[in-house]
């Protein structure tokens, strides 16, 4: 009797669900219908930023103002504080760097990227690395695991019994708007005492009025590296030969390690900073042979199409020098898009690059390390590609001979 209750039960908890499911639907395809017609505008998950913003014109504007902020020259002025915040990182390390202590790096490493952006960006210190974890830094992963949420089940913005994570999701967006616009007052408010102002990204969009990819990358290239031990080593070698124990690494010294760059385009390849991309055809198209009427929706995953013979040669192999300039392989530039392709390739592209690979050679010139043996390769299943384990490795000081 017990048995048909429960099943009674749930029969009804699985009809109330599609009741609401349709009357949802049925909502969203009248906002649809009307949102030609004036009126105010409707409360948005993702607000209106450059990966929400549907119009073309408004899109054009943002991009075009944002990307001065992220040209190479622009970004060399911060050359002291990628090296800073690299050797808190290594601060952190030399204090568990015996060979026995297993060191989580991609948590390690989502903690100074989210640090040094901040502070390059908007000069906000959220202390030392070494303290507790700052509010702003738990809000913005809550956050972001509620974006990684609804991106990959949207009817969790519908379930009934996940108000309660919907509304922690809500409560730590808004307290990172709210610290945003705190922000804006504040600089506005010492501007208008004459104080001075930092020349941030902060500061460059209020003129024009208008970290979580870099700590998987770094992960990932540590987890690669660990595998084969020739590409370690001669990656070793070349910061040994071009920075030495230098306690700063200018940003000459960076352009000059040159299988450095080819290990991050090989990281890249493999395990790309966005799996995918989704586009929405505007016109009939053939593809494939396959004719495409307007309005349909396409998906292209980065991380298959780097990885399949057709386009590249033993796909799925970590081989740097594929990238060496003088290397006979030459194959599509659209093989490999880890940071997309187009007008709407990755922003901060040059940024992230730049930090990489200070913060590797920081690690090749002071440390020795080996992954923990046993631990899985297994990838998280999320809006971005992340290792399941995070990276586990034993770090130990380098005997200089």
């Amino acid at each position: 009797m017990s048995l048909i209750v429960i099943e009674l039960f749930g029969i009804v908890i699985a009809l109330l669900l599609c009741v609401f499911v349709s009357a949802a639907w049925y909502l969203h395809q009248q906002h649809q219908k009307y949102d030609h017609l004036p009126g105010p505008p409707r409360d948005r998950f993702l607000g209106y930023g450059l990966e929400a913003q549907t119009d073309s014109k408004h899109w054009i504007l943002q991009r075009m103002h944002l990307e001065q902020w992220f040209k190479p020259h622009f970004i060399r002025q911060f050359a002291s504080e990628f090296n800073e915040f690299a050797d808190q990182f290594i601060e952190q390390l030399e204090a568990r760097a015996d060979g026995m202590t297993e060191i989580h790096t991609l948590s390690l490493f989502n903690k100074m990227t989210m640090h040094l952006l901040n502070k390059v960006a908007f000069n906000v210190d959220l202390g030392p690395l070494s303290g507790e974890s700052h509010p702003f830094t738990m809000n913005m992963k809550t956050a972001l695991k509620g974006f990684e949420a609804m991106t990959s089940n949207p009817l969790i913005a519908i379930n009934p019994f996940k108000w309660r994570y919907r509304q922690e999701v809500r409560d730590a967006l808004n307290f990172v708007r709210q610290g945003a616009k705190q922000q804006i007052l504040d600089r506005k408010l010492a501007k208008s005492k004459g104080d001075y102002i930092p020349h941030d990204l902060l500061e460059y969009i209020m003129e024009l009025k208008g970290q979580e990819t870099s700590a998987n990358t770094l992960s990932f290239m540590i987890y690669l590296l660990g595998q084969n031990p020739e590409c370690y080593k001669k990656l070793q070698r070349e910061v040994d030969e071009n920075v030495g124990a230098v306690s700063v690494i200018t940003l000459n010294e960076v352009e000059k390690l040159t299988y450095l760059d080819m290990v991050l385009k090989e990281t890249l390849r493999l395990y790309p900073v966005g799996k995918l991309t989704a586009r929405e055809t505007s016109k009939e198209y053939c593809l494939g042979g396959y004719q495409l009427p307007p309005g349909t929706d396409m998906i292209v995953s980065f991380y298959a199409t780097s990885r399949i013979e057709q386009n590249i040669r033993k796909a799925t192999e970590f081989l740097p020098e594929r990238y060496d300039v003088g290397n006979s392989e030459k194959f599509s530039k659209y093989a490999a898009t880890p940071f997309s392709a187009g007008p709407h390739t990755c922003i901060g592209r040059k940024f992230a690059e730049i930090e990489i690979k200070v913060m590797i050679a920081k690690i090749m010139q002071i440390f020795d390390f080996e992954l923990v043996p046993g631990q899985s390769s297994e990838l998280e299943g999320s809006s971005t590609l992340q290792m399941k384990s995070g990276v586990k490795c034993f770090f130990r000081q380098r005997k200089m001979e």
